[in-house]
């Protein structure tokens, strides 16, 4: 009675297992949870200063990855980090954040970029998106740190999607 019990169990276990749809994983980063592109090839972790997190789709260096980033040491001009990426994101000249910072982090991530906020209930995400090189994602981490999140291969509805949003 106990072996039939159990390979009915073991059925029932393994058609439910199939039936998942979502071939997601969960990534836990700076006290926050992503979900994150199922079957990676490998996950890694540098835990220096910047603190990566990487996760690689392809066996090609550099190509089809997510990272994750902590970013507490890029040069703000003297602002906050909301007035500073509010300020990279303006169309004005003057700026109350040092203008060499501003116009070094444009140069590097705003131009021939689709960038812009998206605004949830408790984060602000400034995305700086590009179809020719990797594209990013920063916001403020629940722990206080100033999160990059980039991948060469997400558009804006996969990086919505890792930060729970969609």
């Amino acid at each position: 009675m106990k072996k039939p019990a159990l390979l009915l169990g073991l059925a029932l276990a393994s058609l439910s297992a199939c039936a998942q749809t979502n071939s997601d994983i969960t990534a836990a980063y700076s006290g926050m949870k992503f979900q994150v592109p199922g079957s990676p090839v490998i996950v890694g972790s540098l835990g220096a200063s910047n603190d990566i997190l990487l996760i690689k789709y392809s066996d090609t260096v550099g190509k089809r990855y997510i990272s994750f980033g902590t970013e507490n040491s890029l040069d703000t001009g003297g602002c906050g980090w909301n007035e500073f990426f509010e300020e990279a994101l303006s169309e004005k000249d003057s700026y109350g954040c040092d203008g060499a910072s501003v116009q070094s982090f444009k140069s590097v991530f705003v131009e021939d970029a689709d960038a812009g906020t998206w605004q949830t209930a408790d984060r602000t995400y400034y995305h700086f998106l590009s179809d020719q090189n990797p594209s990013f994602v920063f916001f403020q981490s629940s722990n206080g740190n100033l999160i990059k999140l980039e991948s060469d291969f997400l558009d804006s509805e996969g990086f919505r999607k890792v930060l729970g949003d969609k």
